[in-house]
């Protein structure tokens, strides 16, 4: 029997059931005997801190697989801007939360600093708590403001061409899928359909990252949308420095090819450990090898406490939620 993926799907970490989207579109079949020289968890972790499954979802399986993707599904070509700032998810470190930006979607926010009696505004992404400068600028303001969000809009983005994408026919590879997210708004029992977000890596190398989204059903108001490929990135927390006791701001080192993401401070016990967050290609292609430090500004307090503040944990950043009872 194939169909669309159950919690059955997997056991014990590999599939045992085909399962097929899309009129075959995607596929993912039994792999048999064959073996994975990349580790169940690593792979895992990659699946969980991949940028297209930051949110909320009703279920998830990850498991080993041979998946075979048609080449006629297409790359979009634009996305909608965020109509809202952030959205929570939770971090790398087990009972605490992270909030991380909307997935697939991009915003600019407007903050302002002040410098011995001078006011200076910089335009910056914003990140999970809103409140960054990517700027060279000392910011003042205490750690945990807030910033004033541009209007929405259209954001254009250019789609990876079909040359440049990974090809997947009977290949070896692990892959993790999540659906059942809700629709804001909606009374409880309305039936919505169901989406489908796949992340499928490469068994052997952990690289060849590709994102599938299956086709919507009308649902959440909006209209039927096709299924869709795209290369996604993986959210990891990076090392970030105090630039010291009176300024806010902080170095934050960003691996090559990556970008700067966000930042949170990660509630928990004690004084809650700052994150800061970048979004790194599974698979780099900018031709340097060299990292980036940035300077963010309205990340840590004034003073000596600043240096009172615990780093959270370097790595993978766990964005996937699935609900409870699920």
């Amino acid at each position: 029997m194939s169909g669309p993926p159950t919690l059955s799907s997997v056991v014990r970490g590999r599939f045992v059931s085909r399962v097929e989207l899309d009129n075959g579109d995607f596929v993912v079949v039994p792999a048999g005997k064959r073996k994975a020289l990349v580790s169940a968890q690593s792979a895992e972790a990659m699946f969980r801190a991949a940028d297209v499954v930051d949110g909320s979802y009703r279920f998830a399986v990850f498991g080993l697989g041979v998946v075979t993707l048609s080449p006629q599904v297409s790359t979009p070509t634009t996305a909608p801007a965020a109509t809202t700032p952030t959205s929570v998810a939770p971090s790398s470190t087990p009972g605490t939360t992270t909030t991380a930006a909307p997935k697939g979607t991009t915003s600019t926010s407007t903050s302002t600093s002040t410098t011995k009696g001078t006011t200076t505004s910089t335009t910056s992404p914003t990140s999970p708590r809103g409140v960054t400068t990517t700027s060279g600028a000392t910011a003042t303001s205490e750690a945990g403001s807030t910033t004033t969000t541009a209007s929405p809009g259209t954001t254009a983005t250019t789609a990876p061409a079909s040359s440049l994408l990974p090809r997947y026919d009977d290949r070896l590879a692990w892959v993790g899928i999540a659906w059942g997210a809700g629709c804001p708004g909606h009374p409880q029992g309305t039936a919505l359909g169901t989406r489908y977000v796949v992340v499928v890596l490469d068994a052997q190398t952990g690289r060849s990252a590709l994102a599938y989204t299956s086709r919507s059903a009308p649902a959440c108001g909006g209209p039927v949308q096709p299924p869709s490929v795209t290369l996604p990135t993986e959210l990891v927390s990076v090392p970030w420095q105090a630039v010291g006791p009176t300024s806010t701001a902080v170095r934050v080192t960003i691996p090559a090819c990556a970008t700067f993401f966000g930042w949170t401070d990660v509630t928990g016990p004690g004084t809650a450990p700052i994150q800061v967050v970048a979004r790194e290609p599974f698979d780099p292609a900018c031709g340097s090898s060299a990292s980036i430090v940035e300077v963010v500004g309205n990340v840590v307090p004034l003073g000596k406490v600043q240096a009172q503040i615990p780093h959270a944990v370097l790595g993978p950043v766990d964005v996937l939620r699935t609900l409870a009872g699920s």
